[in-house]
């Protein structure tokens, strides 16, 4: 039984030691069209009916639902209201229908809650990474305009790395 539930070993590819030729570079404009140029195909809109056809029942699978980015937060944070308003409610007014209703709301409240707390961390995460990547690109090519990069380590990696498929 391999890592990933294989039962069978990988197959290794053979090697060879001939070196193919360099391939000659082809332009966009020496290339075919892929397409033909055609009227474009006028289309109706989507209905809530086709969308309702493309709903499956392997569409709510557990899987898919621990697959969700934000889904476990979610679902913890829903538990634990649901624990909370449960308790406290049957606490002060001992009634067991009425911290049953107060659980089941907290929960989803707690859901939702949870839900958009996580999202909204995931969202400015993904806004600081941008923020830091077109940074790292405007400091990149300040330095190809001043021309000093020639000391640094960490320009070159980033050209053997991009000159490495040519």
């Amino acid at each position: 039984m391999g890592w990933f539930g294989g039962s069978a070993p990988s197959k290794v590819s053979v090697v060879s030691e001939v070196r193919e030729e360099p391939k000659q570079q082809q332009f966009l404009e020496d290339l075919p069209p892929k397409f033909e140029d055609k009227e474009p195909v006028k289309r109706r809109e989507p209905t809530l009916i086709d969308a309702a056809k493309q709903i499956h029942i392997s569409d709510f699978s557990v899987e898919r639902f621990v697959g969700m980015p934000c889904f476990r937060e979610a679902m913890i944070t829903g538990f634990q209201a649901m624990g909370v308003l449960g308790v406290v409610t049957f606490l002060i007014h001992k009634n067991v229908n009425r911290s049953l209703n107060w659980s089941v709301c907290g929960f989803f409240l707690g859901n939702v809650v949870g839900w958009e707390q996580c999202r909204s961390l995931r969202r400015r995460s993904f806004q600081m990474m941008e923020k830091a990547r077109k940074a790292k690109e405007e400091r990149n090519l300040k330095k190809i305009e001043e021309g000093n990069i020639e000391g640094d380590d960490s320009f070159k990696k980033f050209q053997e790395f991009n000159n490495k498929d040519k």
